[in-house]
């Protein structure tokens, strides 16, 4: 007989030996159903801990969405405010270029040029403002009202029509 050659690493056990087979049916197992801890106190704290933070996510977003939706209102109604407030303060300051520019749209701009602002404004300039920002509506159009008071007119309540371009919001309305 010849002697057996011992199992090759890379290709398992000679082909004349033979594995034991499984254990079949009536085999008894090591053990019959895995160890568990008699105290679920751990399980409570845990979830408890779990319940605790969910429900700090929830109240958390509820209170931000409560603060936070009028804090932006409020921001919005202040930006829009200012860019009136920077557009009547060139036109009081007698600078029609500038408040053409940088506060009118393209639509304000093209209907009324700089000559036209130079003309409207040079009996009637504007000597006086009052832009409220809790007056701001948000509406189809944001409206910005102001009381603007005019060399030899009554104070009148102009109201602005705001767009945005781009990043910046411009008067697109209410310019007469």
């Amino acid at each position: 007989m010849m002697p057996s050659a011992p199992p090759d690493p890379y290709y398992g056990p000679p082909p004349d030996t033979v594995p034991a087979p499984p254990p079949g049916p009536g085999a008894v197992a090591p053990f019959a159903a895995p160890p568990r801890d008699r105290d679920r106190r751990g399980l409570w704290i845990g979830l408890g801990a779990g319940g605790l933070v969910l429900a700090l996510c929830c109240v958390g977003g509820f209170l931000a969405i409560v603060f936070l939706i009028p804090v932006a209102n409020d921001l919005g109604k202040a930006q829009v405010a200012a860019t009136v407030r920077s557009y009547l303060t060139a036109l009081q300051n007698e600078d029609y270029a500038t408040a053409h520019d940088e506060y009118l749209c393209n639509k304000e701009q093209s209907r009324h040029t700089v000559a036209w602002f130079e003309d409207h404004y040079a009996t009637s300039k504007v000597t006086g403002f009052t832009v409220n920002d809790a007056d701001v509506r948000f509406e189809q159009d944001i409206v910005v009202p102001a009381v603007v008071r005019q060399q030899g007119l009554a104070p009148v309540t102009m109201e602005y029509v705001m767009v945005q371009d781009s990043t910046r919001y411009v008067i697109c309305g209410g310019v007469e």
